[in-house]
């Protein structure tokens, strides 16, 4: 079985990042609402790259009871603002909020997590000028594997809008054969055993284990949950996957790991979307 290392493929792409020449200083936003644990992760994984890069960060925090007239004007004024160059909204968002009419309210030349209407649309069509930071993330890994992905089985666990959705569209779009195994699907095991690429994203402790797999299997964890400290404090105490380490690699060709696999990858992916929307967005001016 081999390890599908993101983080060192991460630390290759930032490298060639630095190198970037850049015609003006670029600056990132991220909109959080709420504590939650694993998005507090990545915001500060995020702002990790964003120092060592050289660019701007800004996090605006707001209460998991904000309204939605509240978040959207926030968003759409910083849209505007002329010194931010890219923008996040961390989701997910609390459920009292109707999500995708504020992920709209992100300009398209702004947008470096691909996911306002407007511009999902484009990258379904193939259209857009950048994939969606974890759908990024997961085609570098698979050209590790040097493995053709036309008339190949694919089961994609979970269709949420960051992994799933997004990754079995542009897995269709490679011409794979897609399964998309959400909560219900009937003989849901059957579908992963079959396949020759495993891509879970949901977001559960231990949901794939060895048993589920087909021998020599690709095994893609995109899943991220985590174990917390005290009540009293929002320390992280341990990282989870979907997948079960210790039984899939007995049974997996290619196992990417949590943490160190996708997350790692997704983040500098973003980076590399927000130099080229910027770019382009110069070059059009």
């Amino acid at each position: 079985m081999k390890i599908l290392d993101g983080a060192k493929l991460a630390d290759r792409i930032l490298k060639d990042l630095k190198k970037k020449k850049r015609s003006k200083d670029l600056s990132l936003a991220v909109v959080q609402v709420g504590n939650n644990q694993a998005s507090l992760k990545y915001i500060a994984e995020k702002e990790k790259v964003a120092k060592d890069l050289g660019i701007g960060f800004r996090l605006m925090l707001y209460p998991s009871t904000v309204s939605q007239a509240t978040l959207m004007k926030a968003v759409g004024k910083i849209g505007k603002d002329k010194k931010i160059s890219g923008m996040i909204v961390q989701l997910p968002l609390p459920k009292h909020l109707d999500t995708q009419p504020i992920l709209d309210a992100i300009p398209q030349y702004k947008d470096v997590d691909v996911l306002s209407s407007l511009s999902f649309a484009e990258f379904v069509f193939g259209t857009f000028p950048v994939l969606p930071p974890t759908v990024a993330a997961i085609s570098l890994l698979l050209k590790q594997v040097k493995k053709k992905l036309e008339g190949t089985q694919v089961a994609v666990v979970g269709a949420g809008r960051l992994v799933g959705l997004p990754v079995s569209l542009w897995l269709a779009q490679q011409g794979a054969i897609v399964s998309l195994i959400q909560k219900g699907t009937r003989n849901a095991s059957q579908f992963i055993k079959k396949a020759d690429i495993v891509i879970s994203g949901v977001g559960k402790a231990g949901l794939i284990i060895g048993s589920m797999i087909k021998r020599g299997a690709v095994v893609i964890d995109a899943g991220t949950s985590v174990e917390s400290g005290p009540s009293t404090s929002l320390r992280v105490k341990k990282i989870h996957g979907d997948v079960d380490f210790k039984s899939v690699s007995k049974k997996a060709g290619y196992l990417s790991p949590v943490p160190g696999g996708v997350g790692p990858l997704t983040v500098v992916c973003l980076f590399q979307n927000l130099f080229e929307l910027t770019s382009r967005r110069d070059r059009a001016i």
